[in-house]
């Protein structure tokens, strides 16, 4: 029963009340919210917030988020921020994320049963058969039935909701560098070994995050050594690093050629099996002999039940523990040559070809 104030979260969110209770920093009422979105609506360029709510409304969706510990309710119809309300307010990757497992994860959730049921209890399920892709058969949709839940997000007009909620996580505690040193893995050390062509691949990579962070600790990388391959085909022009466009389910398409690294950064866990074997196999044959595939992902443990469960309902994928990473890459035809899998925070598994 915990989780039915989760569905009030988008509201919170498209009127924008944990902003509001923030900068307003004391106890109001919820007329007081009220007005104060109003006043908020005439600055902004959003036609998603235009439509007035009513006063039950914002109540009911503060009381919601109240119930949740978002927001702290002295008594009856009083409101006021705390440090959760805060972080919501100023880290927009943690508002952004609460959005998507508020949308997409609630309504995979709802028709898992529903789906095993009706399939026998067939488990695990493939890419785009999913308990999302279920509910929206049982919706009437044939449309988004049939899609990949990146797809329905994309017609849906959530990925750059998701690609901010990737950007920062929730927000993490290290940078890229600082993260794969304290797991033992010395990023400095390996690029002092590079080939004379260093290039540097994030698949995947979103915004490029991870390769500018990667740029900011070792400023010998230039731009054209660093590269992004994405699907995702509006992402257009971005400093610091080089944007190409890469669908690795098509059958004559193919990553950069002999890169020094791969990075596949939550790249894999989106990925059921088979599928992540066969990325993984084009990834290695546009390896050279100095080539390596760096995966960071979570690792499976009741730490991350939530991470694996929610791959799983969107995507047939899940998290992945240190056997699971062996056989995975012995399948793929690579060999496992650095591994560390934390219980808490993301781990690192360097995979390179067998020569």
């Amino acid at each position: 029963m915990a989780t039915l104030p989760l569905g009030y979260f988008p509201v919170a969110a498209n009127f924008h009340l944990f902003e509001i209770l923030a900068d307003t920093d004391k106890v109001v009422t919820g007329e007081e919210v009220l007005t104060a979105w109003k006043q908020k609506a005439t600055t902004l360029d959003d036609n998603a917030t235009q439509a007035v709510p009513g006063l039950v409304l914002i109540q009911d969706t503060l009381l919601a988020m109240g119930g949740l510990g978002v927001v702290d309710i002295p008594c009856d119809d009083l409101y006021s921020a705390n440090g959760a309300t805060r972080h919501l307010a100023t880290i927009s990757s943690a508002l952004h994320g609460g959005l998507h497992f508020t949308t997409e994860v609630i309504l995979a959730a709802a028709f898992l049963m529903p789906m095993l049921k009706a399939t026998n209890f067939a488990y695990p399920f493939r890419a785009c058969e999913t308990p999302l892709q279920y509910a929206y058969k049982k919706m009437g949709n044939e449309e988004y039935a049939k899609q990949h839940t990146y797809a329905i997000m994309a017609a849906e007009g959530r990925m750059d909701n998701f690609n901010t909620f990737m950007t920062g996580k929730f927000g993490k505690v290290a940078k890229i560098p600082d993260r794969l040193q304290s797991l033992g893995y010395d990023l400095g050390a390996l690029l002092e070994t590079r080939p004379p062509t260093i290039k540097m691949v994030d698949i995947g990579g979103g915004r490029g995050e991870l390769l500018l962070e990667i740029k900011e600790a070792f400023s010998e990388l230039k731009a054209e050594d660093l590269i992004v391959q994405e699907f995702n085909e509006d992402l257009g022009d971005m400093d610091g690093f080089i944007v190409t466009n890469w669908d690795y389910r098509g059958k004559n398409t193919h990553p950069v050629t002999g890169a020094f690294i791969y990075h596949l950064s939550h790249i894999l866990r989106n990925l059921p099996d088979l599928d992540a074997v066969r990325l993984l196999q084009k990834v290695a044959e546009a390896m050279a002999p100095y080539s390596r595939i760096l995966v960071h992902e979570s690792t499976k443990s009741v730490n991350y039940a939530f991470l694996h469960s929610t791959m799983m309902e969107l995507f047939g994928g899940r998290e992945r523990n240190e056997s699971d990473w062996r056989e995975i890459a012995a399948v793929s035809g690579l060999r496992v040559t650095f591994l560390a899998c934390p219980a808490l925070g993301e781990g690192v598994i360097q995979l390179q070809k067998p020569w």
